[in-house]
């Protein structure tokens, strides 16, 4: 769930509170200090996910309400589609025990919609590939022109979000046909918000994005003698692409490590956070000779620690200065 989705469903679940505390006179407020402190999706996915029903959902239960438990809130409406099915099948499993009858959320009848699981499969890898391909003009797909959104790649064309998604889905579902009917393509879902989180600008038509170009990204207050580098910073830090390599390592080789020294972060760590210690680097150091339509392929890049990273850096930098 993208930051913008995750507001607005915080405010949601902050009327639900309030209608508990309206009607019910309970006070919800463990509740609100969660979502203050992390947003909707976390603060759901802490409660749903524990393996004991939390005290909110004690009390509900006692009042008959169970309507408004974040259990029923995230089976019975529109935002299921944001939660996987092992957390949705914990929700089930909660209010099951409770006796309470709930009716998972179908957007419409006999929909032919694909679970978020499935969804999710359209990794940042897939799009990043799907958005090349759309760059190319090789490319076939039953979808239709957008008429209210673009998304945004990184030299600044804008492509069909929906397009995009559905391309990328068929690429990782090895090919099968993907269609409009298998998901939605709005604010609120999941098609956008995976978009979003593969680096991807999604904005109503006409609105005037600031440019993704790598080439009109500030340079860092580098030393005129430094284009090379200020060259080869300005294409690592092309949209989505940093994004796309890490899934494709993780795809490949089970986890994140450094292709230079080894190092395995989240063992060396313990903790999964510590992936972000891996930064995605162009392998050839001779970037500033790339021309405006190259178009980089995963196998350009490498994914280093940032120690790493940093003596490559100086390494080019030293080059630069020669």
């Amino acid at each position: 769930m993208d930051k913008a989705t995750d507001e607005r469903f915080t405010v949601f679940l902050r009327e639900k509170a309030a209608e508990a505390k309206r009607e019910l006179k309970y006070d919800p407020r463990q509740f609100l200090a969660m979502l203050g402190a992390d947003g909707g999706y976390a603060t759901v996915s802490k409660l749903v996910g524990g393996r004991n029903p939390s005290d909110g959902f004690v009390k509900l239960w006692e009042s008959g309400r169970l309507d408004l438990s974040v259990e029923a809130l995230v089976l019975e409406t529109e935002w299921i589609r944001f939660f996987d099915e092992q957390l949705l099948k914990e929700a089930e499993r909660k209010l099951k025990a409770a006796n309470y009858p709930f009716v998972r959320h179908a957007a419409n009848a006999g929909s032919e919609r694909l679970p978020a699981d499935t969804l999710k499969k359209a990794t940042p890898e897939y799009i990043w590939r799907a958005v090349q391909l759309f760059r190319s003009g090789n490319v076939s797909h039953p979808f239709g022109s957008s008429t209210k959104y673009d998304l945004i790649a990184e030299n600044g064309d804008r492509f069909p979000p929906k397009a995009i998604f559905g391309v990328a889905l068929s690429m990782a579902l090895d090919g099968a046909v993907i269609e409009p009917k298998h998901f939605s393509g709005d604010e609120t879902s999941l098609c956008f918000a995976l978009l979003r989180d593969a680096g991807y600008q999604i904005v109503p038509k006409g609105f005037n994005a600031p440019s993704l170009d790598p080439a009109s990204l500030p340079e860092q207050g580098w030393a005129e003698g430094d284009r090379k580098l200020v060259s080869h910073l300005k294409r690592e830090r092309a949209a989505g692409l940093a994004k796309a390599k890490k899934a494709q390592y993780k795809r490949l080789h089970g986890k994140l490590t450094c292709e230079r020294c080894r190092l395995d972060p989240v063992t060396a760590f313990g903790t999964e956070l510590a992936e972000a210690c891996i930064e995605v680097h162009h392998s050839t150091t001779h970037v500033s000779q790339m021309g405006a339509q190259h178009m980089t392929t995963l196998d350009d890049l490498q994914c280093l620690c940032a120690n790493c990273h940093r003596l490559v850096h100086r390494l080019l930098r030293e080059e630069a200065g020669a």
